[in-house]
């Protein structure tokens, strides 16, 4: 262990002790019965030690234990899932010939119509009752109201990840995140340690400046697009309130000219981060602004347009094997996502594997007829917590600017889809665009992708037409050699 790992893990050691004494006296009621909440609380501290421990592991020690436990979770899915079961049945899997990682690629793919078409009954493992697992459901990027459920012990390794995603930049226990979110956080505070705020992602970007100026964030978290809307609006005497240590960006792909930005208003480091909220945390920052792959948590495989490994350097379609979710395994599952990982390794010390980029992740600002812009995140945020309001109120959506003063909705009805709740939906958007526009709904049996695995659940052809016409321009000014 070199003598930065070694600074670095005592340094942890240290802050653990100090956490773990506000621990001690509250394990137990008055009447000495441990407390639920407080179990919890006990899991999330034991995966906390856990994840900042791996993190300094060598890259070949954490590879291998990453290939047991990938190799775990199939079998365990093969012995306990009915859909498993008779997906590697119908394909001929010899689970005996399981011996390694690279034996993965022997098995299918998981998609999310087979999520969709098996939960929970098919795709839950027995032994779980989904009543007493933490249930959600996601739109993701593509529109499909998508549920899954994980277990407990689960769910505290998945907040000692997204720890680690701040650790990994300077983050302390002591410091106060703001984060940007369609949904309150439900992160357990501890004394005067992890002091947390929520502002509401959908709200006018007016009212979110003021709630920062109130919340004074050491630790600003939140979507690529709405951070950016924040900094462009922010005044002089806003930055004076408002003095973030650093900034997290994540949910969307973020570029460079964009953390860049936000970066300079802020005057501090911004980061980014990759999850999935089927699997959470895949890949984040280091100080160094290197992506480490989470393997702790997640398999990534990077796959040619053949099926094959992709090259180092080379894009390919990210497939996710979650290694933590027994109550609902997540295995070669197709996210639609691009990317390409690195070969290289990273100073900062850390072992976790290094990702090169992301390439597949980006959505579009609606240009309304006053030319204002409305980001794609708060329109999708508000469909996301209308799906969690009303669970099948929706089976499937697909949002498209036609016009500055025109939307579209693609509906397919889900079972107890009620027109007056959608209007509460519609009634909402109108408040987000802030100006007369056509919202208008049709109703359809399918949303048609195109044959394509990544589609976009909000798309403007507005702003599409404005980005093609302005590549015109530059073209046509371009001098000619």
């Amino acid at each position: 262990m070199t003598f930065h790992k070694l600074l670095e893990f005592q340094r942890f050691l240290r802050m653990s002790k100090l956490i773990k004494s506000y621990l001690s006296p509250v394990l137990y009621d008055a009447r000495g019965i441990r407390n639920k909440s407080m179990k919890f609380i006990l899991l999330i501290f034991s995966a906390v030690v856990r994840v900042h421990m791996n993190q300094w592991l060598p890259l070949t020690i954490q590879k291998r234990m990453a290939e047991r436990r990938v190799l775990k979770m199939v079998r365990f899915a093969y012995e306990n899932v009915p859909y498993y079961r008779k997906k590697y049945d119908d394909a001929g899997v010899d689970m005996a010939s399981l011996r390694s990682i690279n034996d993965l690629k022997k098995l299918p793919f998981l998609t999310k119509e087979d999520v969709l078409n098996n939960f929970p009954r098919g795709i839950v493992a027995r032994g779980y009752d989904v009543d007493k697992c933490h249930y959600s459901a996601t739109t993701g990027s593509t529109g499909r109201s998508l549920p899954f459920i994980f277990s407990s012990p689960t769910f505290a390794f998945y907040i000692a990840t997204v720890m680690r995603v701040y650790t990994m930049i300077g983050f302390r226990p002591w410091h106060k995140t703001v984060y940007i979110k369609y949904k309150p956080v439900e992160y357990p505070r501890i004394g005067p340690f992890f002091r947390t705020d929520c502002i509401a992602s959908t709200i006018p970007v007016e009212e979110q400046i003021a709630k920062l100026r109130e919340a004074k964030p050491d630790l600003l978290v939140g979507y690529a697009s709405i951070v950016l809307e924040i900094a462009q609006k922010l005044t002089k005497e806003d930055l004076e309130i408002i003095r973030p240590k650093f900034v997290g960006l994540n949910s969307e792909l973020s570029s460079q000219s964009q953390r860049d930005f936000i970066s300079g208003v802020f005057n501090c480091p911004v980061y980014d981060e990759y999850s999935t909220e089927e699997t959470w945390m895949v890949a984040s920052h280091c100080k160094r602004h290197s992506y480490h792959i989470f393997i702790d948590n997640v398999w990534v495989e990077f796959l040619d347009e053949t099926g094959n490994e992709a090259l180092p350097g080379q894009i390919g379609e990210i497939v996710l094997t979650a290694t933590r979710s027994f109550a609902m395994p997540f295995i070669r599952y197709r996210i639609g996502d691009l990317g390409r990982y690195s070969a290289g390794t990273c100073g900062c010390g850390i072992g976790l594997p290094v990702l090169e980029s992301f390439e597949g992740r980006a959505d579009d600002s609606f240009i309304l007829p006053s030319g204002k812009f409305v980001s794609s995140l708060k329109v999708l945020n508000t469909f996301t917590t209308y799906i969690k309001k009303y669970l099948h109120l929706m089976e499937e959506f697909r949002v498209v600017q036609r016009e500055k003063g025109l939307i579209v909705i693609e509906l397919v009805r889900g079972k107890e889809y009620s027109e007056e709740r959608f209007q509460e939906l519609i009634n909402r958007l109108h408040e987000i665009m802030g100006e007369p526009v056509t919202i208008r709904v049709d109703m359809v049996d399918a949303i048609d992708t195109g044959g394509s695995i990544k589609r976009k659940a909000i798309e403007s052809l507005v702003s599409r037409n404005a980005a093609l016409a302005s590549m015109e321009s530059r073209h046509a000014a371009a001098p000619v050699s």
